[in-house]
């Protein structure tokens, strides 16, 4: 009785795995490029060089914006923080 258990086991897991590789083959059809990795490549060095690219969430990501200069240092700034918490006109500043 075990081993016909174990046997159907067996069998219904080999037809999953063989399910799971036709979509696999199904999906490498369906996804396959006409361009090699090259001429890629090359269409965006091209594209990034003209300035042609379109930003994504992505690439936002990449780049923090600049700080703007507000032309005070990093103490000048705590020390007004702590002085204005200590008024509390901290609404105010926002």
């Amino acid at each position: 009785m075990k081993t016909v258990l174990i046997s159907l086991a067996i069998l219904a897991s080999a037809s999953a795995f063989a399910n799971e590789a036709a979509d696999d083959r199904a999906n490498r059809e369906a996804f396959a490029g006409v361009a090699t990795r090259a001429e890629v490549q090359s269409g965006y060095l091209r594209a990034r060089a003209a300035g042609t690219l379109v930003p994504t969430d992505e690439t936002a990501s990449l780049r923090a914006p600049a700080a703007p200069d507000g032309g005070q240092a990093r103490d000048d700034v705590r020390r007004e923080a702590r002085q204005a918490a200590r008024q509390r006109v901290i609404h105010e500043l926002l």
